[in-house]
């Protein structure tokens, strides 16, 4: 005996509101009526027979049953989009990613060109923000985080990590540069609170500690930029620097180098429908950290 399955639009009715918890921004997104997305919500729930969404203000929240049946409905969804993917493989799509602005701009950007050149039929957007994207409400299909993993309600593998050294440009102080550790002391050290001075400190065996006062920059790439403007010594990551060190913009200082303790993780939703682009750009990450 045949069964017989809810149309494919109102379960692409209801992944849409489920992601968005509204009716309406659902409704955008398919290029459809408020009530059209309505009626298919209505619709598979009369055939299962329990309510799918609440009303809470102006959102529209999903029940116990809702969240276990987008769950199914997002795999049996991304099955198919895989399945005529690999039908017609010239298919163009597109992948928002979600990244820091520093790791986007200092080593994502200037390797774009090869992940282009090996996926063309892939359109990758970067959505560069400090802020958590929050891949379950869509507002992007993966991220690159940096921290110690182990988030919630997500896949995710560590792609690098990170160790931490000191840098200046070669022209700061008229090029009278420290030659050790003990000679930071009577120098201007560039601060970041999301970059303390303090382990590389204790590495050096120094008796002072990082600065009350002086420059402060909340973004590793200013960062940078400050110490190869002259401002003083910045400790810096070396997934961040290397080409400001290839170019001569910065120099190293000193040969002691400290463990970061976060590492940058590919994260992603495991029911995402995309999975296949998802994997290439996941893959050509890797490769990017094993080339270095």
């Amino acid at each position: 005996m045949a069964i017989r399955l809810p149309p494919l639009a109102s379960l692409q009715a209801f992944e849409a509101a489920m992601r968005h918890r509204s009716y309406t921004r659902a409704a955008r997104e398919l290029a459809l009526t408020h009530g059209a997305i309505s009626h298919h919500i209505a619709t598979l729930e009369e055939r299962l027979g329990v309510r799918l969404f609440e009303r809470e203000g102006r959102q529209m929240m999903p029940t116990e049953h809702g969240r276990i049946l987008v769950v199914k409905v997002r795999q049996a969804l991304g099955l198919l989009e895989r399945s005529f993917a690999h039908a017609t493989p010239t298919e163009h799509r597109t992948l928002n990613l979600s990244v820091l602005p520093s790791l986007a701009s200092r080593w994502l950007v200037p390797r774009l060109g090869g992940f282009n050149a090996r996926h063309p039929q892939i359109d990758l957007c970067l959505d560069v923000r400090a802020e958590l994207a929050d891949l379950a409400a869509g507002d992007a299909d993966a991220a690159i985080r940096f921290g110690a993993g182990g988030w919630p309600d997500v896949q995710q593998v560590r792609l690098m990590g990170d160790e931490l050294f000191c840098v200046c440009a070669p022209a700061y102080n008229n090029g009278a540069l420290p030659t050790s550790p003990a000679e930071l002391a009577g120098h201007t050290l560039l601060r970041n609170p999301w970059l303390p001075w303090e382990p590389w400190l204790h590495a050096a065996n120094l008796d002072f500690r990082e600065p009350k006062r002086g420059p402060v920059f909340t973004d590793s790439a200013v960062l940078l930029d400050a110490a190869a403007a002259g401002l003083g010594i910045a400790l810096a990551r070396r997934t961040l620097v290397e080409g400001d060190l290839q170019s001569g913009r910065l120099q190293r200082l000193f040969d002691l180098s400290v463990t970061d303790p976060s590492s940058y993780f590919f994260v992603w939703r495991a029911d995402h429908p995309r999975l296949d682009a998802l994997f290439a750009l996941r893959d050509w990450l890797l490769e990017q950290n094993q080339a270095h």
